[in-house]
């Protein structure tokens, strides 16, 4: 165990026990085991960022509340969300398919 991965893990559990969520029910909401979560939360192991990804989203938070300990307060001005993140992302698709629709230029021919 590291320090860091038992820093994730105390803000996480924190953060899952103040949601009055159990964690059977932070495993189903992010489709991973309830034995992951538990040594994820220990510091056992080390989560994939693409499962700290869903973790956030599960527990409403920013990665940026996870990682750097900022308080969800903090996080709401300066750093954009997961789910900021995934809207801002959606409508750059949109506009790089409206962009190749309209002018042949778009994500394949920037190469």
């Amino acid at each position: 165990m590291n320090d860091f991965d038992a820093k994730i893990g105390t803000r996480i559990k924190k953060v899952r026990t103040a949601k009055n969520m159990s964690q059977e029910q932070l495993a189903e909401r992010t489709g991973l085991s309830t034995n992951h979560i538990s040594k994820v939360e220990r510091g056992l192991c080390s989560a994939k960022l693409k499962n700290i990804v869903k973790i956030c989203t599960a527990l409403g938070i920013s990665l940026d509340t996870l990682v750097l300990g900022a308080s969800p307060k903090d996080s709401q001005n300066d750093i954009l969300s997961v789910n900021q993140m995934a809207t801002i992302e959606s409508h750059l698709k949109e506009a790089l398919s409206v962009l190749n629709t309209t002018t042949g230029y778009g994500p394949d021919t920037l190469k």
